[in-house]
């Protein structure tokens, strides 16, 4: 896999298929390899760019606390160096937030945006939650990683796996670094750049999200002038737990000027 180094970190990256570049950024605990399922269902139109940033994958960095403009510069580095921007670019949870942060910040790397379940600055109910967070991994790693799937999924989709399947996802592990990130999440707030998002936009919450509630992706839709926004009947994990129902949004969005210029032709 490629890498490209900032100023101080080196950035793991994955680039499949070919075609306009489309950048998945993954959220708190994240990696890469969690978006495979929707890589392979672009990757037949679109060169899919799938980063780590740092606390995620093989990406190194100097070991500071994270902040949203580290974070930026490392997903910018990998869009330049992979020669496929300016992107579409997904980011879900802490992604969608770095994200918007990116489109605001270097409009010129981004032609469409989407933002799953994200937000841009915690009200006092997320402090909270978020600082849960922080005090469970600090005290018991594995009891964290149980936490986060019984917030993650929606209660069918947990009863639906089990306890069994529940102890089948825990068998992958959470990033160590997923520290470093909760600490972004605890002190990031991006409400000042929103205005500054001129690309078009797709702002996606979920009915059922514990984890981030849906009333963040409707701030943020208020939020970005001109967005647009749908709504999944899903937990944090829309990502995978209606993963079929988001894949026609993404189409839908990021394949509409093509289509709309195929049917003047």
């Amino acid at each position: 896999m490629p890498t490209v180094k900032t100023s101080s970190a080196e950035v793991e990256y994955f680039v499949t298929g070919e075609g306009p570049g489309l950048v998945l950024l993954h959220g708190t605990g994240g990696a890469a390899e969690g978006f495979a399922h929707l890589v392979e269902k672009f990757s037949d139109k679109r060169t899919v760019i799938t980063p780590n940033y740092s606390g995620s994958g093989r990406t190194k960095d100097n070991g500071e606390p994270l902040t949203v403009d580290a974070v930026v510069e490392q997903v910018a580095a990998a869009i330049r160096d992979a020669g496929t921007g300016p992107v579409d670019l997904v980011g879900w949870s802490l992604g969608a937030l770095n994200s918007a942060a990116l489109a605001a910040k270097h409009p010129e790397l981004v032609r469409r945006l989407v933002l799953l379940t994200g937000w841009a600055a915690l009200d006092e109910r997320q402090r909270l939650f978020f600082d849960l967070w922080d005090r469970l991994d600090r005290l018991d790693h594995d009891a964290f990683g149980r936490f986060l799937q019984l917030h993650g999924w929606t209660d069918t989709q947990i009863n639906a796996f089990g306890v069994a399947g529940v102890e089948g996802l825990l068998a992958g592990g959470i990033p160590a670094g997923i520290g470093r990130q909760i600490a972004l999440n605890l002190q990031a707030d991006i409400t000042d750049l929103l205005p500054q998002i001129t690309v078009p936009t797709l702002v996606i919450g979920a009915t059922q999200d514990r984890v981030v509630p849906v009333e963040h992706s409707r701030r943020l839709h208020q939020a970005i002038a001109g967005s647009r926004y749908a709504e999944l009947d899903a937990g944090h994990f829309a990502l995978f737990e209606k993963a079929d129902e988001l894949t026609v949004l993404l189409q839908e969005f990021l394949y509409e000027d093509v289509a709309a210029a195929a049917a003047a032709a």
